[in-house]
């Protein structure tokens, strides 16, 4: 009985010390609108709008990127999430920030949705880059 006690000790020691995988989303936006404007496929193309997350157990970070016109170039805003919750009745993980007032859920499929906090949503599909 002791070894068994001692085996469960050890393996519930070794599963909380084991560091969470770290994961990376490249979400690209495919559909995206606000209450005065829906986008054209044009204006997504040309805006190259997307998401990139970066997470590691309840810790992430957010950066919402988009083409600057200004420098030719894309640029990102990178964010802390707040709070990372993963429903696990939907499986869903939702990462908010909420200094700037906008959430990102990724779902199973790795389907997302981004709402912006002040109107505006945006929708896509995640692709894993680093595991």
């Amino acid at each position: 009985m002791k070894i068994i006690q001692n085996t469960l000790l050890l393996g519930l020691m070794i599963f909380l010390s084991t560091p969470a995988i770290a994961v990376e989303y490249d979400c690209i936006v495919k559909k995206k609108f606000n209450s005065e404007h829906t986008y054209t496929k044009a204006e997504l193309e040309k805006g190259k709008f997307s998401i990139q997350i970066s997470a590691k157990g309840d810790n992430a970070s957010l950066s919402r990127c988009s083409f600057a016109h200004s420098g030719e170039v894309v640029t990102c805003d990178k964010y802390e999430a707040d709070k990372v919750i993963f429903d696990e009745n939907v499986k869903i993980k939702k990462y908010y920030v909420f200094s700037s007032q906008f959430d990102v859920q990724v779902f199973s499929n790795l389907s997302f949705v981004e709402n912006n906090g002040r109107g505006g949503i945006s929708f896509g599909k995640c692709n894993v880059t680093s595991p």
